[in-house]
C-alpha cells in the first residue's frame, strides 16, 4: 500500500453539481486500485476545475480490499428532509491557513458560539485540538475529517455515546517521549476519568513527513501506512472504540515553523495529521483523531506574540486534546439511505447549515451542501491560502457572511425558520410567475393542474 499526492482536472460545466462532476472525474480517471483518500478543488480556470488529492495505491489482494474499493464520492446520496434536532456543521480546513482554526485550537470559540445558535454542531479535530486544551461545548460532536465527509455525502450515522474506550498507537520514532505520552494517559484517566489505559508501540517506524502542493497547502505522506492498520486492528480486538495516535512528524524546518507562527504558512503538519487519522477512519470506521510529538524541539521558538499558537508551548505530547475529544465521540455506523434512517442516530438530514472559510468552497462539505441545497454559510474573515470562493464556484445555495458573529445570527434564523431575505433590506416584493410560460404538467391527482418549478 502506498500513500501519493496527485493532481487530477476535469471540465467544469454548470449543467450538473459540482458533486457528481467530481465524482465522474474519478470514475474516469483514478487507477482500479486507488482510493482518493482526501481532495479538493483548488482552481478553476478556463472552463476546467483543477483537484489536489492525495490517493491510496494498494495491491488486488489487499486485506481490506473490499473497504477500498468503496469510493463513497461515487455514489453521494441526497438529503430527504429537514430532521430534528437541527444541527450545523463546521468546517475548519487542515493545512491551508485557516484565520480561525489554523493554528491551536484557535477555532473553538467560533464552534462554540455556533454551538449556541443550533441544537448540536458536528466538527472535526482541527476546528477545537489545542495540545493540552479541548474547550468545546457539550453539544459539540467530535467526528474525524473522513468520516464528516462520508456522513455528509449519506452513508453514516452518528450515534451519541457518554464515552469511549481509547487505544492509542505511538509511532517507534516517539519513543523519547513516551514518558510523556503515559503521563498524559494516566492523568486523563486519573482527573477526567476517561477510558485510555491501553496503548500500543508500532512495529515499524511510520514515516510520517510533510510535503507542499502546488498551491502551497500542506499535504505530507506517509511511508509505511500498512504498520498503523495492523496496530489498529491489533487494539480493536482488545476492546477499544476509538484510536488515538501520536507519532514524529520529520521535515519541518526553523524557517518554517517561524513562518507558521507569523501567519505565512500553514502548519506545516496539518495535513499528514489527516492522512493518519483519514485512513484509520475508512478501513475500521471508528473515531480517530492524532497529535504530532514535538518533531520541532530543536527548531521551535521559545515564545511567540501570536496568541492563535500559544497552546502549542504548553505541552510535550500535545495528546490530551485528543483524548478529550475521542471519549465521548460519537460511534460511526454505516446506513443504507436517508428516506427512512434508524432513529437513534444523527444523519445528513438533521444538518440545517454547513459552514466554511469563504474561500474553501472546493471540498466535500460544500460541494455536498449545494448537492443537498443545504445553505452553505462561507465566512470572508477565515481567509486562507486557496481562492475558492462563490465567484468562482456560482453556487446557488452559499450564504456570504462576514464573520462567524454573522453566521451565528444565520444559523438562528435558519433554525427559527424565518426567511434571510425577511431580515435584509432592501426587501424585494412579491413575484409574479407567468404560468402560460411555465407550461401545464400532470398533478399527481390525475388532473391537468399548474406547476412551477422555483429554483433559488
Amino acid at each position: 500500500m502506498k500513500i501519493e499526492n496527485r493532481n487530477y482536472r476535469f471540465k467544469a460545466g454548470r449543467d450538473r453539481p459540482w458533486l457528481e462532476m467530481l465524482g465522474g472525474c474519478f470514475a474516469a480517471d483514478l487507477p482500479s486500485d486507488s482510493y482518493p483518500l482526501r481532495f479538493s478543488i483548488v482552481a478553476v480556470v478556463d472552463g476546467h476545475a483543477a483537484i489536489e488529492a492525495t490517493v491510496v495505491r494498494y495491491a488486488g489482494d489487499h486485506k481490506h480490499l473490499r473497504q477500498w474499493s468503496t469510493v463513497e464520492i461515487l455514489r453521494p446520496r441526497k438529503k430527504a428532509f429537514q430532521g430534528q434536532p437541527f444541527a450545523v456543521v463546521q468546517i475548519i480546513p487542515t493545512g491551508v491557513r485557516c484565520e480561525f482554526g489554523g493554528y491551536a485550537g484557535d477555532g473553538c470559540p467560533a464552534t462554540n458560539l455556533l454551538a449556541s445558535a443550533a441544537d448540536f454542531v458536528v466538527t472535526h479535530p482541527n476546528a477545537v485540538n489545542a495540545s493540552e486544551l479541548n474547550e468545546m461545548a457539550d453539544n459539540v460532536l467530535y467526528v474525524e475529517g473522513k468520516s464528516l465527509d462520508d456522513f455528509l455525502l449519506g452513508h453514516l450515522g452518528l450515534l451519541p455515546v457518554k464515552s469511549n474506550r481509547i487505544g492509542t498507537l505511538v509511532d517507534p520514532t516517539g519513543r523519547p517521549y513516551l514518558n510523556d505520552v503515559v503521563n498524559t494517559l494516566n492523568a486523563a484517566r486519573s482527573v477526567k476519568g476517561i477510558q485510555c489505559e491501553l496503548y500500543a508501540m508500532l512495529k515499524a517506524e511510520l514515516g510520517v513527513k510533510i510535503e507542499w502542493s502546488e498551491t502551497g497547502c500542506a499535504v505530507g505522506t506517509v511511508l509505511n501506512p500498512e504498520t498503523l492498520l495492523e496496530a489498529t486492528e491489533f487494539l480493536l480486538t482488545r476492546g477499544v472504540q476509538a484510536i488515538g495516535g501520536v507519532s514524529v512528524i520529520h521535515g519541518v524546518s526553523r524557517d518554517m515553523f517561524h513562518k507558521h507562527l507569523n501567519g505565512e504558512i500553514p502548519n506545516p503538519s496539518g495535513g499528514v495529521e489527516a492522512i493518519i487519522s483519514h485512513l484509520i477512519s475508512k478501513i475500521f470506521k471508528i473515531p480517530a483523531a492524532h497529535a504530532p510529538l514535538p518533531y520541532y524541539q530543536d527548531v521551535k521558538e521559545k515564545l511567540t506574540i501570536n496568541p492563535r499558537a500559544s497552546a502549542e508551548f504548553i505541552s510535550t505530547p500535545h495528546y490530551y486534546c485528543v483524548l478529550k475529544g475521542l471519549s465521548t465521540a460519537p460511534r460511526l455506523v454505516s446506513i443504507d439511505g436517508l428516506e427512512n434512517p434508524p432513529f437513534h442516530l444523527y444523519t445528513l438530514n438533521n444538518v440545517g447549515a454547513i459552514v466554511v472559510p469563504a474561500t474553501c468552497l472546493g471540498g466535500v462539505p460544500a460541494l455536498a451542501a449545494e448537492f443537498s441545497e443545504i445553505p452553505l454559510i462561507a465566512v470572508r474573515e477565515s481567509g486562507t491560502v486557496l481562492h475558492i470562493d462563490n465567484e468562482i464556484m456560482r453556487m446557488q445555495n452559499v450564504v456570504e457572511v462576514g464573520s462567524y458573529l454573522e453566521a451565528a445570527g444565520v444559523v438562528l434564523a435558519l433554525r427559527s425558520g424565518i426567511s434571510l431575505e425577511s431580515l435584509r433590506r432592501p426587501i424585494a416584493p412579491a413575484m409574479l410567475v407567468d404560468i402560460a410560460e411555465a407550461g401545464m404538467e400532470l398533478g399527481q391527482n390525475g388532473n391537468h393542474e399548474p406547476f412551477v418549478m422555483l429554483r433559488r
